[in-house]
């Protein structure tokens, strides 16, 4: 019989903002586990409502196929192949398992997927589709680049004019997160390795870390240990600031497709999204 993957869950309203239009999802089919992040790009009603639709379509189709799909279903309602600028709409990162096989992710946005390796090794598996990443990777300083990280490239209303980035992966452990947790690489890699076997308090933990850093922004993390490297912890409660608590191997992971070119404009077709 297959144990039950432990999730924790920690998600918060941003300090100034009206609602949480973050949302998260998981699911399980047939020894398959399933979670998802929708990271709404705004904060009305209508944009937090799409996300949580948008997250457990997106969980659903996962655990029944596979990560990728689970972004074009969740993205089938709200895309317009005619206008990439279509609402409501926000980042997605979705991911699957199934015990004995590694991870598939896959996303659209700047919504992270990082992994926790045996060896201890943390490797952020997502590269954000912001105009801020482009700029980097075209050798434009950081400090100038930093200030063009909330511009969305892609998106769920995106999917259908520039697909999904999907690709499988290796950790002991997986963190799904929005991109409000701003937390320095190696202080992640330390919660996670002091906290990892109790992944509720590990996912609290990381929320507190990313308030304390600064981070004004929507936060929803998700801490999923591997079926083969269960929680050695009873499950608990997720937390969440907003609405009242309730239940809830082989080689390195492979390296996620390159993303699509572009200069430091926005190329016809392509345009800007502040999140």
């Amino acid at each position: 019989m297959t144990t039950p993957v432990q999730v924790g869950v920690a998600t918060s309203r941003g300090p100034n903002r009206p609602l949480n239009a973050d949302a998260h999802a998981h699911d399980s089919h047939r020894g398959t586990f399933a979670a998802a992040v929708v990271d709404g790009i705004g904060s009305t009603p209508e944009v937090a409502d799409f996300a949580r639709a948008a997250a457990v379509v997106a969980a659903r189709m996962a655990a029944r196929g596979t990560p990728v799909l689970g972004v074009v279903a969740a993205a089938a309602p709200y895309a317009d192949p005619d206008d990439d600028r279509a609402e409501p709409g926000g980042a997605i990162v979705v991911a699957s398992v199934r015990a004995g096989e590694h991870w598939r992710v896959a996303y659209a946005g700047d919504s992270a997927a990082y992994g926790l390796k045996d060896d201890g090794t943390l490797s952020r598996f997502t590269t954000p589709h912001t105009l801020g990443e482009e700029l980097r990777q075209q050798g434009v300083p950081d400090t100038e680049a930093a200030a063009h990280d909330h511009k969305l490239r892609h998106h769920v209303g995106r999917v259908p004019l520039y697909g999904v980035e999907g690709f499988e992966a290796t950790a002991r452990l997986l963190v799904l997160a929005s991109d409000g947790l701003k937390v320095p690489h190696d202080e992640l890699r330390t919660l996670l390795l002091d906290h990892g076997d109790d992944p509720q308090r590990c996912a609290e933990h990381l929320l507190a870390a990313a308030r304390a850093r600064g981070s004004r922004d929507d936060v929803t993390v998700l801490v999923i240990p591997h079926p083969d490297r269960p929680a050695t912890t009873q499950p608990m409660d997720e937390r969440s600031d907003d609405e009242p608590r309730r239940p809830e191997g082989p080689t390195g992971p492979a390296e996620p497709a390159g993303g699509r070119e572009s200069d430091a404009g926005v190329p016809e077709g392509a345009a800007e999204v502040v999140a």
